[in-house]
């Protein structure tokens, strides 16, 4: 007989507490990268720098946590700080070549990542067989094309820190490429069968993700699947950008907008922290008790 999914107020909150703040994350990502190239350029290359010395240490140091709530908060913001790094390399490079804007609007760093798909297929295919890979994507596709021999490594996984960063960056790259092949007018093109395809698809598969997530109630668990869930959703919004029937606010510095983004993403983390705080604090309790 099928089971009823159940469905609570409180994994509704950290649901939607969850897509808030990664959305959030991406969209302020976005807002930096505008504001330093508009008002100061300069320090671009440093601020990468920078960016990828605390993603790397900001990922190390989730093996001292001991909740996997704070290990992928931390992990989190660890891949977004090396995902700058690599566009900001790309970014370099791409003046270093002195590769331009294309006719589509592509910036040339975009231009780049599109060239890094075969790269991303190997790092793709060897995931496909790792054992110790839990992602329902990959589990879905080895059912599918029958890809394991054996049994698929299980049990508790002690630091969700550079998983959940790598995550980040393996869904955020993933998405980048697909776009920039659809935009890519040698391809297909920006209004093109494969694009308005993938829109609607992106558009689909979000609603069932949202569902999905609402069997979790636990932000560590939430904040992981809203990850896909969330980028998911970004591709429409890029679509809809380069269509015209979008205008980006961090793109045309609309102040109004981008403040309410950074209202929901303040708020969001504050409530995040302060359950993991409660929940370390409950922990720390319990064992006090024993």
């Amino acid at each position: 007989m099928a089971r009823l999914k159940v469905i609570t107020l409180k994994s509704i909150f950290y649901t939607a507490v969850s897509l808030v703040w990664i959305f959030g994350l991406s969209a302020i990502g976005h807002i930096v990268m505008v504001l330093i190239e508009k008002y100061n350029p300069a320090i671009k290359f440093d601020f990468a720098r920078i960016c990828f010395v605390i993603g790397f240490v900001t990922i190390y140091l989730t093996r001292f946590l001991k909740s996997d709530g704070w290990q992928s908060f931390v992990g989190i913001l660890g891949g977004l700080g090396m995902w700058f790094s690599f566009e900001y390399s790309l970014m370099y490079a791409g003046e270093r070549m002195g590769v331009t804007y294309a006719f589509n609007g592509s910036y040339p760093e975009y231009r780049l990542m599109q060239w890094s798909v075969i790269l991303l297929v190997m790092v793709f295919t060897y995931l496909l067989y790792q054992e110790s890979v839990r992602c329902n994507f990959i589990f879905f596709l080895r059912r599918k094309l029958r890809l394991m021999r054996g049994v698929i490594a299980t049990g508790k996984v002690d630091n969700y820190g550079p998983r959940t960063g790598f995550e980040y960056i393996m869904i955020t790259w993933t998405f980048y490429v697909l776009l920039m092949i659809g935009y890519d007018e040698q391809l297909f093109g920006a209004h093109s069968t494969f694009t308005y395809g993938l829109f609607f698809a992106s558009f689909s598969v979000f609603f069932y993700l949202c569902y999905k997530l609402l069997s979790y109630d636990k932000f560590g668990a939430n904040l992981r699947y809203s990850i896909p869930t969330v980028t998911i959703l970004w591709n429409d919004v890029e679509i809809l950008a380069k269509w015209g029937m979008l205008k980006e606010p961090w793109v045309h510095v609309n102040w109004p907008i981008m403040s309410s983004i950074i209202a929901g993403f303040v708020i969001s983390t504050y409530l995040i922290i302060k359950d993991l705080r409660v929940k370390k604090a409950a922990m720390i309790e319990s064992k006090d008790v024993v």
